[in-house]
């Protein structure tokens, strides 16, 4: 017979103290893009971080403008984003080239061939860095063909143009050391 008594409630049983959530373990997976990204070889480190650096310095002061008038003296800067085409379009595709090496470490496959494509968007980073150079925003002051009105307006480049034109020739430089690879 049984030791169970009529009307008796069941045992319920055990349960587990924590169950985890169905669905993606983000933070799982965010440590292993992490450790796969460690694991990386240090030059492709190098050109992402040329990358990120472009992107960063492309938000620091990268036009600078001072002025001179009566003996008083103004002076401001403006990021890449804040007026020409060159220094924001090559911080982009100096990242963008970052965003193509990072997806290949981490295993995604791609269409095109990645070391070339990376070289290309570093060098089309220079090229845009390099013609930033030359091209103000707006046009320079020397544009308007009138004698003495520049004499008190100096024109140059801020500490956020320097670095992107290093960061662009430092991954450029990189990127061609590693396009043989894989």
């Amino acid at each position: 017979m049984s030791d169970a008594t009529p009307g008796a409630e069941p045992t319920p049983e055990p349960t587990p103290e924590s169950k985890k959530p169905a669905g993606p373990d983000y933070g799982a997976q965010a440590s292993r893009a992490a450790e796969t990204l460690k694991a990386g070889n240090p030059l492709d480190l190098g050109i992402i971080g040329a990358g990120v650096v472009a992107l960063l310095a492309s938000l620091m002061p990268y036009y600078t403008v001072s002025i001179k008038f009566m003996g008083v003296s103004s002076g401001g800067s403006g990021n890449a984003w804040d007026g020409g085409f060159f220094g924001w379009f090559g911080a982009l595709l100096a990242l963008a080239g970052a965003g193509v090496l990072v997806a290949k470490i981490l295993g995604v496959t791609l269409p095109v061939p990645v070391r070339l494509t990376v070289l290309g968007l570093f060098g089309g980073a220079l090229l845009c860095t390099l013609v930033a150079f030359f091209v103000f925003p707006g046009g320079g002051c020397d544009d308007l063909g009138i004698t003495g009105v520049c004499d008190g307006i100096d024109q140059g480049h801020g500490i956020g143009f320097w670095l992107a034109l290093l960061a662009t020739i430092a991954g450029t430089a990189l990127s061609y050391l590693r396009r043989s690879a894989d």
